[in-house]
């Protein structure tokens, strides 16, 4: 092989090396057009996947065990979030505000608690 050389080759060569390249270039074209096919492929399914993820997190929750727990308990929960050791400062960072924004019920329960306020 003469590459790496300062071999200069003569007309029949050059048309050769010429047809050489041309045919490595379709090939490489190939190559591209196929990687971007997998490519979208591959997004699609990611996409599709992420879906049923999604899908089936938003199940699962409906059957957590914390859904099933009677409000009393959790009442009984929130109070014991609140720290004996100080004064309650209303931040929206601890109990009891923290607890009310979690979702609808929990505010609903927490605004239901006198113990929290």
């Amino acid at each position: 092989s003469h590459l790496g050389t300062n071999y200069c080759p003569g007309d029949e060569e050059i048309l050769e090396i010429q047809t050489l390249v041309a045919h490595t270039a379709l090939q490489v074209k190939r190559l591209d057009d196929e990687i971007a096919g997998l490519q979208k492929t591959v997004h699609k399914l990611t996409d599709e996947r992420q879906g049923l993820s999604a899908y089936a997190d938003a199940h699962r929750a409906l059957i957590l065990f914390a859904r099933r727990l009677p409000v009393d308990i959790i009442q009984e929960i929130f109070v014991a979030c609140i720290l004996s050791h100080r004064n309650c400062v209303m931040s929206a960072v601890e109990a009891p505000i923290l607890l009310g924004r979690i979702c609808s019920s929990w505010r609903a329960i927490s605004h239901a608690t006198p113990r929290l306020w």
